[in-house]
């Protein structure tokens, strides 16, 4: 079994080697590492091209989402994998333990979470999904393995989204498509949590994306249901029919 690791980048001098080196420590080798980078200005492809990538895309990108569909384009294997610029692989044995659950066409896990100004971890389970949970939610896109053909059955990221095109595949995907998907039930990938919080724009935009988003999926009976129920009776949401 092949895995692609796709890593989008652009200008993380400070954090791409850290991601490359967790890749190349993987213990199951089979796989190809795709870097897909918006044109740098820093020093990030100096950083790259001291390895062996399997394959480099440089140009300009009209986003993170075109830039993770070229990334999907250009791999071969079997499963696709987003490692992040400034994301880590937990452990070196994380792409040999997966190799186990293959079959599906969703595979994901955990994600931890370091918080950089405290020391301290936590972890983000996603083991109980329905569409209350999807409304607010998705599984960690840093700790899902797409099947590579889901691309083509159910559609690339769409990049009239610029924050929520992750969430809005995987609406479409478990609720328009009901894709097959196993729950690994272990942490994939570690993130820092720190620096710079959305500033006011994007915070507009993020939550008219997702209003458009949600407009998509959801009816607004069924939104304020899912959203009251949520709120108020979220033990009992299999009596409402929540569960996907």
């Amino acid at each position: 079994m092949k895995f692609s690791i796709i890593t989008v980048c652009k200008n993380s001098e400070k954090t791409i080697e850290g991601a490359i080196n967790s890749v190349l420590g993987q213990t199951y080798q089979n796989f190809e590492h795709i870097i897909v980078d918006g044109v740098s200005t820093d020093k990030t492809l100096d950083i790259v091209r001291k390895y062996s990538i399997n394959k480099v895309i440089s140009e300009p990108d009209s986003g993170l989402y075109d830039a993770m569909n070229k990334g999907i384009k250009a791999s071969s294997g079997e499963y696709l994998f987003f490692l992040n610029s400034d994301d880590r692989f937990l452990n070196n044995d994380v792409l040999e333990a997966v190799t186990k659950y293959a079959g599906n066409e969703l595979l994901y896990g955990d994600q931890v979470f370091i918080n950089r100004e405290t020391g301290e971890t936590s972890i983000r389970k996603h083991n109980k999904l329905n569409k209350i949970y999807l409304m607010k939610n998705t599984p960690c896109q840093p700790a899902t393995f797409y099947r590579r053909d889901v691309f083509e059955k159910y559609g690339y990221f769409d990049t009239d989204f610029k924050i929520v095109s992750d969430h809005e595949w995987f609406l479409r995907a478990f609720l328009k498509h009901k894709i097959s998907s196993t729950y690994l039930g272990f942490p994939i990938t570690e993130f820092t949590m720190g620096g710079l919080s959305m500033c006011k724009t994007r915070e507009k935009i993020h939550a008219e994306e997702r209003n458009k988003m949600f407009n998509m999926y959801f009816s607004l009976f069924e939104r304020k249901k899912l959203e009251f129920i949520s709120k108020y009776l979220r033990c009992f949401s299999s009596i409402f029919g929540c569960n996907i």
